[in-house]
């Protein structure tokens, strides 16, 4: 009796392959296809066709084919649904989730990019058992990262996938061979909503430090944007600026042209220096290529 693995994206690639490296049997792997705005570099159905394991996609996820091939437990990662308490019952040893928050804090949907955007100052990933209840059950351990002005949501993702890897490879056989000491969460918790493309438009009222988050939590495949001349600009990298220098605008508006090819935009409280961006379909480039006139203003 082995295990069934749910999962996608690299994370999902990178721990079931630490999984293939413990030789823990996997009787059948479920994944999903990535949404329009996603593109994922590594995905676990090469290890399927590699190890020869049946390859089964979220459809196919049934009360009736995981009795049929009756696992003694479920390894869940980067999977985005619910599981219905005919599914939770079947595995002896349940169903083991990865989350990439520190539970309770950011249950739901986009826990590394919230946790950016909301400037919170450390995340994690949590291993539990799931329940009926969004990312609600019993935690079996948890690893923790300061987040720093220079993480990205790439940097985060690449950490918090190494730190997934980790998890199982310490725990995992505890779960399916032991009986492992279980922290009951709290029911009380954060949650994150599901993000889209659109949410990434910049308010440049705001203020810096909340335009800084929101352009580096977002990821590289549907960026932060704003407007000039009502053609859609991508603001793909940007830092906070350090010096005291005070300007009077209109938010949005160019305040600093500067020779190192970025350029500081006034914001809801002070400036904003911008170093990449690109058009839609074209390649990223310095801001000050594009925003090159002290009359060009950012909507």
């Amino acid at each position: 009796m082995g295990i069934v693995f749910i999962g996608s994206q690299e994370i999902g690639y990178d721990c079931l392959q630490q999984i293939i490296q413990m030789k823990i049997d996997v009787d059948a792997i479920f994944t999903f296809k990535p949404e329009k705005h996603e593109k994922w570099e590594k995905s676990v159905d090469i290890i399927a066709q590699k190890e020869q394991i049946p390859l089964f996609f979220s459809e196919n996820l049934t009360v009736e084919k995981i009795k049929e091939i009756n696992p003694k437990a479920i390894m869940v990662v980067g999977y985005r649904k619910l599981f219905s308490e005919d599914i939770l019952e079947i595995p002896k040893k349940g169903i083991i989730g990865l989350h990439a928050s520190l539970l309770p804090n950011l249950r739901g949907f986009a826990p590394l990019n919230w946790a950016i955007i909301n400037g919170e100052q450390k995340t994690g990933i949590t291993m539990f058992l799931m329940n009926k209840q969004v990312d609600n059950g019993d935690i079996i351990a948890q690893k923790e990262i300061e987040i720093n002005d220079e993480h990205t949501i790439v940097d985060l993702k690449n950490k918090i996938s190494q730190f997934a890897v980790e998890l199982i490879k310490e725990n995992l056989f505890k779960v399916l061979d032991e009986n492992p000491i279980l922290i009951k969460q709290p029911e009380n918790g954060t949650y994150g909503c599901k993000r889209i493309p659109d949410d990434g438009v910049i308010n440049w009222g705001k203020n810096s430090r909340d335009i800084f988050n929101l352009i580096r939590g977002l990821e590289p495949t549907y960026p932060a944007f704003t407007f000039l001349k009502s053609k859609k600009l991508y603001i793909k990298k940007s830092k906070l600026d350090k010096s005291n220098h005070k300007y009077f605008g209109v938010p949005g508006q160019i305040a600093q042209i500067f020779d190192d090819g970025s350029v500081n935009i006034i914001t809801g409280n002070g400036l904003l220096r911008i170093l990449k961006v690109n058009f839609e379909n074209e390649k990223e480039i310095d801001a000050n290529i594009i925003l090159n006139s002290y009359s060009m203003r950012l909507s």
